[in-house]
Formats: C-alpha cells, sequence, structure tokens
C-alpha cells in the first residue's frame, strides 16, 4: 500500500468568520498562517489599516520564516470563511500541493507589489538603506564559493557581465543591470555557494545584509525578488523531478 503524502497537508482547520471578527491578534504566535476561502480581511498594524485581501489570498506566513509573533492583526470585514495551516507544514505543501505553493507565491507577490508601489512613494530607498558601489575589473572576484557573507548585490552595469562559477565550473552569468545575487545565502545566514567573477569591468552596488528584516521592510522590492528567484528555482526542481521520474520509468 502507498501512502500519499499530500493526504498530510489536508489538516487545515476551516472557520466561519462573522464581520468584524479578530482571525489573528499582533504579538500572536507565529505557528499558522491563513488561506481566505471567501469575504475579506483588513490586515492592521498598530491598530492602522495596511491593506485589504480576498479571496485566495495568504497571510501569517511571513511570521514563521522570521521565527517572530505575529507584527499584525487580522479582521475580517465581511462574512467570511479562513482555512488555518500549521506553518510548519509549509514544506509538505511546497513538495506536495502545487496548487496551494502556486496561491501562497501569487498572494505573496501581490502584497509585495502593493506594499512596494507604496514604499516608492513615500520611502526613498536611497534615504534609508545602506549601500556602497564598487567597481571590479576583469577577473576580479566578487564573491568567493565557501565564504561567509551577508552583503546583497546589484549589477550595475558591466562590459560582459558576471561569471557564476561552483567547483571551478562556470554554471551561469550576471548580466543585466539591475539583477541582484548573493540574497538567497543572505536570506538563510549560509556561506556562499558560488564565486561570482566581474567580466572585463563592472560596477555593482552593495547593500548591508546585517539587517536584512529591516531591508526588506524598507525595500520590499528586494523581498519580491528573493520569492521570484525561489519561485524560479522551485520550477526548475519541479521539471527535473519530473524529467527523473520519467527516465527512472
Amino acid at each position: 500500500m502507498v501512502v500519499r503524502k499530500k493526504d498530510s497537508i489536508q489538516k487545515s482547520i476551516i472557520k466561519e468568520y462573522k464581520p468584524k471578527e479578530l482571525i489573528v491578534a499582533e504579538a500572536d504566535p507565529g505557528d499558522r498562517f491563513f488561506v481566505i476561502l471567501k469575504g475579506e480581511v483588513e490586515i492592521l498594524q498598530n491598530g492602522k489599516s495596511v491593506r485589504v485581501l480576498k479571496e485566495d489570498d495568504i497571510f501569517g506566513l511571513e511570521n514563521y520564516y522570521l521565527n517572530r509573533p505575529y507584527t499584525t492583526s487580522a479582521v475580517t470585514l465581511s462574512a467570511a470563511r479562513i482555512a488555518t495551516y500549521p506553518a510548519a507544514m509549509i514544506k509538505d505543501i511546497i513538495f506536495n500541493s502545487p496548487q496551494l505553493t502556486e496561491k501562497i507565491l501569487q498572494s505573496v507577490m501581490t502584497q509585495l507589489e502593493q506594499t512596494t508601489q507604496i514604499a516608492e512613494e513615500y520611502i526613498p530607498l536611497e534615504n534609508v538603506v545602506d549601500f556602497n558601489e564598487q567597481i571590479y575589473e576583469s577577473g576580479d572576484t566578487i564573491i568567493a564559493e565557501g565564504t561567509a557573507g551577508c552583503e546583497i548585490y546589484q549589477l550595475i552595469e558591466s562590459e560582459k557581465g558576471l561569471s557564476v562559477t561552483k567547483n571551478g565550473k562556470e554554471v551561469g552569468k550576471i548580466t543585466q543591470p539591475g539583477e541582484y545575487f548573493g540574497e538567497i545565502n543572505a536570506l538563510l545566514k549560509q556561506t556562499r555557494t558560488a564565486t561570482v567573477r566581474s567580466i572585463g569591468r563592472s560596477i555593482v552596488k552593495v547593500f548591508s545584509g546585517d539587517n536584512l528584516e529591516a531591508l526588506i521592510s524598507t525595500y520590499p522590492q528586494l523581498a519580491k525578488v528573493i520569492i521570484d528567484t525561489l519561485a524560479r528555482r522551485l520550477i526548475e526542481a519541479n521539471i527535473k523531478i519530473a524529467d527523473l521520474s520519467t527516465a527512472i520509468k
């Protein structure tokens, strides 16, 4: 008998809420996240409205990843039907429920885009985030594989781009101005998994990642880039798994 792992993600709790009913409050444990099945939910911070979420939107997952209690409250604006998931099940969901994973990514990216637009209107990045521009000559190493570091990089311009190598083998190039790199290692606090070298003369913007949470809070577009990167890697991983499964058969 084969046990289907995806059955484990059905352990959500679905609850009906009345209008103006509290779903979760600031300082509550960040051990669960919510999916709106029906209705509208208002997200508040310090009693002030942050955004309004609707059907298929997800909220609360960021608290689990940041390992902290809720920093916002959620209140229904209308009669609503909400599914509650244990946040620790997110890995099972990603591997076994592509439809829910897609909803999570879509919802988070939409909310980040909305937040980015507001932030860009009122908070100029250069006024709130520490960064500096570095010039690298051809062959200069920007990031060395196996080293520690929390900096996040953005390519400003380059003659021929940046070479990305792992174990001495080139695995890719960074060529588009505005493209970020090094952000995943900074997020996960891991040693660098690749070496990045300049091909020709390059100008790179270097952001301090000492307080990544503050950096993302003041520059939500960076968070969107990270999620986009993870989404692409998830798609690539799914393709590889599918190809491997086909090959085994």
